[in-house]
């Protein structure tokens, strides 16, 4: 998903199996008080992603879901996950090249087909037909993170659940585990920030939380702070969540 943004001030990004590929048409972003490239990555797991305000703030943002970015380059997710890699970090030469040629586009609209013709080109160039499985395994933990089985999904590929644990980590730079967990604490963050819901307890009941100390805890491992903290005013008016799109039959 290609999108543009203008704004004073940006929300906070909270921890989640995503990977946002930005390229800045003004100044780049100070996030989490680092200067960031003109094209970089954001990749966060552990712990929110703070961007410092900036009078003008323009940027095209790519969406990468659970995984995906790995078939558009030969960088492992381990190398990626908590990281603001450059565009020349994941690409080199060809990446710096693109980067040149899209700074000669003037309009929006210039400057999108040229990315998307950069990543259909790196879509071509490192997918992989043989880790296309893993997609369906990542998009049955994704959908079913709080009934699925890991060992299920082990069993699906013929492996051993240490193999599938090593080999899900090879794909993805993190376990099935953890990743089920991220997947439960994001749904359960849009959902109480969609709803404006202050009584957050029972959604986060809904989600597969045992009590309350266990929504807690989980939360403050990936936020880094309390719930209570997180969720005042201010964060319920601007995050970056948006409720979902279906596609018309």
């Amino acid at each position: 998903m290609l999108k543009h943004s203008e704004a004073f001030k940006l929300p906070a990004i909270l921890p989640g199996t995503g990977l946002e590929l930005l390229f800045h048409t003004h100044k780049p972003l100070l996030i989490n008080n680092h200067k960031c490239d003109h094209g970089h990555i954001i990749c966060p797991r552990n712990s929110i992603v703070h961007i410092n305000e900036f009078s003008d703030v323009s940027f095209i943002s790519v969406r990468f879901k659970s995984g995906a970015f790995r078939h558009f380059s030969s960088i492992p997710y381990t190398e990626l996950n908590n990281q603001f890699a450059s565009v020349e970090d994941i690409w080199g030469t060809k990446g710096k090249d693109f980067l040149e040629k899209l700074n000669e586009y003037r309009t929006i609209n210039d400057k999108i087909k040229c990315i998307e013709s950069f990543l259909l080109k790196c879509l071509y160039d490192y997918h992989d037909k043989q880790d296309e499985k893993w997609d369906t395994i990542m998009h049955s933990l994704y959908k079913q993170y709080n009934s699925i089985s890991l060992k299920e999904l082990a069993a699906y590929t013929n492996l051993s659940y240490r193999q599938f644990e090593r080999n899900f980590k090879s794909q993805f730079g993190i376990t099935p585990k953890k990743i089920q967990r991220i997947i439960r604490f994001e749904a359960t963050v849009k959902k109480i920030l969609l709803n404006r819901n202050s009584e957050y307890l029972s959604t986060a009941l809904d989600h597969g939380y045992y009590d309350q100390s266990h929504f807690i805890n989980e939360f403050q491992c990936f936020a880094k702070e309390k719930p209570s903290d997180y969720f005042v005013a201010k964060n319920y008016e601007h995050h970056f969540y948006d409720k979902s799109i279906k596609a018309l039959e």
